[in-house]
């Protein structure tokens, strides 16, 4: 089985995708934007190019992306109010 570039690109954005929604939860001195936002920039970089070629397995990345950053926010939002 012959790996292809969208191949490698969409797991790699998907690694990324992960990592943006764990480490973006971490809002102790502002870590989340050193340490995971970078990755979901990237991972959403990398998704509009891999986009194009038409597989349904695309869909999970923006979803997961979404997901982490309504967390990441919903965290922030919750430290800001009672901490």
């Amino acid at each position: 089985m012959k790996i292809k570039k969208n191949d490698f690109l969409f797991y790699l954005a998907l690694l990324l995708t992960f990592w943006f929604c764990w480490m973006g939860m971490i809002w102790v001195y502002n870590a989340a934007l050193i340490i995971g936002y970078p990755a979901g920039i990237i991972s959403l970089a990398l998704w509009f190019i891999i986009k194009k070629d038409g597989n349904k397995r695309n869909k999970i990345i923006p979803i997961a992306l979404s997901l982490g950053l309504l967390v990441s926010l919903s965290i922030l939002v919750f430290l800001l109010i009672w901490d």
